[in-house]
């Protein structure tokens, strides 16, 4: 795949490489060097383990059959 640097010194990845990487506007992206002087491109992504508390509950635990219950009430079933 090739691609072409502007005068401003940017590139525009092609559609292909940008749905392969799962890219969107604003996404950030790595390029990493290899020991051989080639380069790696990856997409940059937050590992879930980032979230981890944001989110806290403070009731009682849900057993199975509770949560089940309450997406049937919920779902119209």
């Amino acid at each position: 795949m090739e691609v072409t640097l502007t005068t401003k010194g940017q590139i525009t990845l092609p559609k292909a490489l940008r749905d392969s990487l799962h890219l969107k506007t604003g996404d950030k992206i790595i390029f990493e060097e290899l020991d051989n002087g080639a380069y790696l491109l990856k997409a940059r992504t937050t590992d879930v383990s980032v979230l981890k508390g944001c989110v806290a509950y403070r009731g009682a635990p849900a057993t199975l059959d509770d949560m089940d219950a309450a997406i049937a009430k919920n779902a119209g079933a």
